[in-house]
């Protein structure tokens, strides 16, 4: 059986949980950064998911992580110029583990080759509210 199925993962209990992000946060204080100085989050809206889960052939989501030069208030600008932030990209997966192409007629989602991942999530901070 395909290790790329619609039952990939489990949850997590609140403990683990907990200890996952707070590992992550104790590393960035332990390196002297405030919590407002460092992505802990990105958030995506369940429409654009929904369009990635809903191609077909699609099993699952995959994660990249990722950075880009950032300005500011999030804009991405030219490599060197503001502060390369950390991101994450989700993509449609296939049962054999490809990533999938998107396939969408919305602006702006698509390249000449149909590829591509969704991305520009709000991240927190400053876009969170715990």
């Amino acid at each position: 059986m395909s290790v790329f199925s619609k039952d990939a993962g489990r949850f997590l209990n609140p403990h683990e949980t907990e200890s996952l992000t707070g590992c992550y946060r104790d590393r960035k204080v332990e390196v002297g950064l405030k919590a407002d100085e460092y992505i802990r989050s990105e958030f995506f809206g369940l429409n654009q998911v929904m369009e990635l889960l809903g191609q077909e052939g699609c099993v699952g989501l995959r994660v990249h992580h990722a950075k880009r030069w950032e300005d500011a208030d999030g804009n991405p600008t030219e490599t060197g110029k503001g502060q390369l932030k950390p991101r994450v990209l989700l993509t449609g997966v296939y049962a054999d583990g490809k990533d999938m192409p998107i396939k969408t007629s919305k602006a702006g989602m698509k390249d000449d080759d149909g590829n591509g991942s969704l991305g520009d999530g709000h991240t927190c901070p400053p876009h969170c509210k715990s």
